[in-house]
């Protein structure tokens, strides 16, 4: 994605620089600005210096912020994106949403228990893995979205503070300045097939426009696995309550709550 020699440390920043300056016209870009920068300039400052010295390259990059290395536990947030959702068969769902059937509705580890569309899903997997592990799961659609349910919160409210998020490497510095502007650690994890690697598609995909599925790599989705198993809850299942655009496991829950069982 970044190749290296002459001139490659400076491509990720310009990368970052012109992703911000684009987005400044645009609902994000303001929103942003007016929630986060204005309110805690120095903060977004120091987030636009650190997240410009980050290294992109490796199997993941982790971003340190309020304090906290990103896989202290417990993990606060998981968040993947709705690209990793199936496509051929669809998945049932929708596509450009926070939703996720089987996380929400549907129990039982079986193949036979689990639709067509969600047995391949890595959102499935993923999710299930970091409920199981106790963090909160988010399907991430538009930047706006990812502001106003993870960053504001975090910022505001301490909500989240550490977290684990796959997305398209192309987005990961400005990914990181949100994090750091608003206290989260977090480790970054790359989609390595069909994942946007320029403005004009990641504005696409922002818009929910992603005809293409994406999907991370064996090595990665095994790391993510490994991470989350060691934090599994040991019954091995977890009642799992919406709330919001947000996926939340409960220790207890009442009858209405659906439980989601190990894989």
């Amino acid at each position: 994605m970044f190749p290296r020699g002459a001139g490659s440390a400076r491509r990720p920043l310009d990368i970052m620089w012109t992703f911000c300056l684009r987005s400044l016209v645009r609902e994000y870009g303001w929103r942003f600005v007016r929630r986060v920068a204005l309110r805690h300039p120095v903060r977004t400052l120091q987030a636009f210096q650190q997240a410009g010295r980050i290294d992109v390259s490796g199997v993941s990059v982790e971003v340190t912020g309020g304090g906290r290395h990103a896989l202290d536990r417990p993990l606060s947030i998981v968040g993947a994106g709705f690209c990793l959702k199936p496509t051929n068969p669809s998945c049932p769902s929708g596509r450009a949403n926070h939703d996720c059937e089987f996380l929400e509705r549907l129990a039982g580890a079986d193949a036979a228990g689990v639709p067509a569309p969600c047995r391949p899903c890595a959102i499935r997997d993923i999710g299930t893995r970091a409920l199981r592990a106790g963090a909160a799961f988010y399907v991430m659609t538009s930047a706006r979205d990812i502001l106003d349910d993870v960053f504001v919160p975090a910022m505001t409210r301490g909500t989240f503070t550490t977290g684990l998020f796959v997305l398209c490497r192309y987005s990961f510095q400005p990914f990181a300045i949100g994090l750091l502007a608003s206290g989260i650690s977090g480790r970054l994890f790359p989609l390595e097939a069909g994942d946007c690697r320029d403005y004009r598609t990641w504005l696409l995909a922002d818009r929910g426009i992603k005809a293409e599925q994406t999907a991370a790599d064996g090595e990665r989705m095994g790391a993510i696995a490994r991470l989350f198993d060691a934090a599994a809850s040991p019954s091995g299942g977890v009642r799992v309550q919406r709330r919001g655009s947000l996926l939340c496991p409960l220790p207890s829950a009442p009858a209405s709550t659906r439980t989601v069982e190990a894989m």
